[in-house]
């Protein structure tokens, strides 16, 4: 849950680069044990461009306008002095890849997606927890800054972003959204609850995300839902879980939102080398 103010966000601090001459990027892992399922800490941002990447399990990046929902071999560019924090689910490993823009051939100038080989995470966890030669480590961050600007594959619909409203007058909404998706109220009964009027959370929905709150609240859902399904829960739970008394009216929605049922989605995914390979 992103429990952060506007005022937290624009406070964020700016921490100092860690990057020293003649290296030319950093790694730094953090587990869930270390955080306890808590953000890693208050919003901040860095002088170099970050590469946050999930090594196991499932690492959320918050940004104060959207969160990325990271699977492993998933992550996202952030541009330099852009504020951010991050959460683990319990067992999750997250990575942290420092590069300053100078090593770029193209520096990151939005935050965007990016795709990690097996063997370029593996490379970066063991440059991390392994002496070697300074000339050696060098021609070794070089090549694998080159592999992490490569253009990523086709993106698949687990590589989840939430768009985040930023008016403050919804946020104790949308933090109750995102503690419970599956909160089986109405969305007239969660405006009555935080004493909000539907046109003004239409409008504030509208104009920061794009999309009306009921369609936000279903996609919150789905992002679960995704999650939920390829973890193995059986359809009908996760269906309870995201709110819906119904496994057709749960079915429905998320092929809304994937192009495919849940059986479909849960058989595809199944299938695909690549995720078999990364979820571990």
């Amino acid at each position: 849950m992103n429990s952060f103010s506007k005022d937290d966000w624009e406070r964020s601090a700016l921490r100092t680069s860690s990057i020293a001459d003649p290296y030319l990027m950093g790694t730094g892992v953090v587990t869930a044990e270390d955080t306890s399922g808590r953000p890693i800490s208050p919003p901040h941002s860095h002088p170099d461009a970050m590469l946050a990447w999930c090594y196991r399990g499932t690492v959320w990046v918050h940004l104060q306008d959207a969160r990325w929902r990271l699977a492993p071999g998933q992550g996202v560019w952030i541009p330099p002095f852009t504020p951010h924090t991050a959460h683990h689910e319990p067992g999750s490993t997250g990575c942290y890849t420092y590069i300053p823009d100078s090593h770029f051939a193209t520096p990151p100038a939005a935050v965007s997606q990016a795709y990690l080989p097996r063997a370029v995470q593996e490379m970066l966890l063991h440059l991390g927890i392994n002496d070697m030669p300074t000339d050696l480590r060098v021609r070794i961050q070089s090549v694998l800054i080159e592999m992490l600007q490569l253009p990523a594959p086709a993106l698949n619909d687990e590589w989840t972003e939430v768009p985040m409203p930023t008016d403050e007058r919804v946020r104790p909404l949308m933090q109750a959204v995102l503690a419970d998706p599956g909160d089986p109220r109405t969305v007239r009964e969660l405006l009555a609850a935080h004493g909000l009027h539907e046109r003004t959370v239409l409008r504030i929905f509208q104009h920061d995300t794009g999309m009306s709150f009921s369609r936000w609240r279903t996609g919150v859902r789905m992002t679960l839902a995704a999650r939920l399904i390829v973890d193995g829960l059986p359809i009908g739970s996760a269906a309870a879980r995201c709110g819906y008394a119904t496994a057709s009216a749960f079915s429905a929605s998320f092929k809304e939102r994937f192009g495919l049922t849940p059986r479909e989605y849960l058989l595809r995914t199944q299938a695909d080398t690549a995720q078999h390979l990364y979820w571990r």
